[in-house]
């Protein structure tokens, strides 16, 4: 390791250790068709633990990593200098930049800081709570407090997933901001903990106009959902019974499916996607549609893993949500794919966001599309469902004003 990249990441290392970290950018690409822009590291806390995220920015994407400070040390290593040659470490202290000069030889220089308050890290609960649990009457009739309004320990779990859902929805507020009012549609969602949160939040918190419908096929749960609401004075906050294939909304902001199964997220995202929303927030549930295609095919050199069951069936959850965000940055959404909340509290925490963009160029389209087909082949599936949705869609009309969007943009 160059003596200047190791003193960096000692640099690094220490200002964790000393909680003076702020945050860590490697940028300048080594080469301008590498395809990741730039990385954003900012210090988290996980089970009382350090740990350094790394948000791996590319043009129509993010992923998102946490890793030790062991692992993070590795990962720095192995990215400057050969991915990246301007890397600015900003601290509480001073700001410590390593840059690389035409020689390929890197230089440390410092100064005075930028920031003056150090990285808080909390992650695994929020300093402060979005949502107020001592008013609340839909948490209570949920079943997260009680009556004193203090989180019912078996429940802190879920309480936890709606406060970070909540924060999720906050991130991407100003994409949908100037919507008024932003109409906002939840579908499959059940007895409503994420729907009312989500509401409440924007409505009470964010002072922002808020007509949000909450879809579900069980009449009962319809039924005590629009009671509760009418309970809490929710009054933009209403629920339908209908499947996903069968709701004809007159317009989306804001399409939200969590733990839709199987194809029916795809039918979710379809209709967001159709509807030209601003934003959409998916959290898959089951991938049986690619996982019943997926074969082992001739040189394939994933054959010795994909051969046990449970690896083929992670194999096929990873391959179909890739192609669903591949799938959304087609159509002219910028995707995020990362964990909704730790593994602990639920194994189904994988979240896609797309936000509305730009339409890809034609050259973006095609290299998207060959991307596409390049992973289909590699793993014998005929065809994605959410693919044939758009390519084959029983009203047209959306195409037709994605044409004109593009056209103006």
């Amino acid at each position: 390791m160059d003596n200047a990249v190791k003193e960096f990441i000692d640099k690094v290392s220490s200002s964790v250790y000393k909680k003076i970290f702020v945050k860590l950018i490697l940028a300048k690409r080594v080469l301008e068709n590498q395809e990741m822009n730039k990385i954003e590291v900012k210090y988290v806390e996980i089970k009382s633990q350090p740990n350094l995220q790394f948000i791996y920015k590319y043009d129509r994407n993010d992923v998102t990593k946490n890793f030790s400070i062991e692992e993070a040390e590795k990962q720095l290593n192995a990215m400057i200098g050969n991915n990246f040659l301007d890397i600015n470490l900003f601290t509480t202290k001073e700001d410590v930049e390593l840059k690389y000069n035409n020689k390929h030889i890197a230089k440390i220089y410092t100064k005075k800081p930028t920031f003056s308050q150090a990285a808080d890290g909390s992650h695994d609960e929020c300093k402060k709570r979005r949502l107020d649990t001592k008013n609340s009457v839909y948490l209570k009739s949920l079943g997260i407090t009680d009556n004193k309004g203090e989180i019912i320990p078996s429940m802190s779990a879920k309480f936890k997933q709606v406060e970070k859902f909540v924060e999720i929805v906050d991130t991407l507020s100003d994409s949908f901001k100037d919507c008024k009012p932003i109409k906002i549609v939840d579908t499959g969602c059940g007895k409503g903990y994420l729907t009312f949160a989500t509401y409440d939040y924007l409505t009470n918190v964010k002072e922002m106009e808020v007509e949000m419908q909450g879809v579900e096929t069980q009449d009962n749960l319809v039924k005590f959902c629009n009671n509760l609401a009418q309970k809490s004075n929710f009054s933009g906050l209403s629920f339908v019974q209908s499947n996903i294939n069968d709701f004809k909304p007159d317009n989306i902001d804001v399409l939200i499916a969590l733990h839709a199964c199987d194809t029916a997220t795809d039918d979710a995202i379809y209709l967001g996607i159709k509807a030209q929303a601003k934003v959409i927030i998916v959290a898959p549930c089951c991938h049986k549609q690619i996982r019943n295609q997926m074969k082992i095919t001739e040189n394939n050199v994933l054959d010795p893993i994909l051969k046990y069951g449970i690896l083929l069936e992670r194999q096929a959850e990873l391959i179909t949500d890739g192609l669903r965000a591949l799938i959304l940055n087609l159509n002219g959404y910028k995707t995020k794919v990362f964990e909704f909340v730790e593994y602990d509290n639920t194994s189904k925490n994988l979240i896609i966001t797309a936000e509305k963009g730009k339409i890809p160029s034609d050259e973006e389209q095609q290299k998207i599309k060959a991307q596409i087909s390049a992973i289909k082949n590699k793993f014998g599936i005929k065809y994605h469902y959410l693919e044939k949705l758009i390519e084959n869609p029983v009203d047209q009309s959306w195409r037709i004003l994605n044409a004109q969007c593009a056209k103006s943009e």
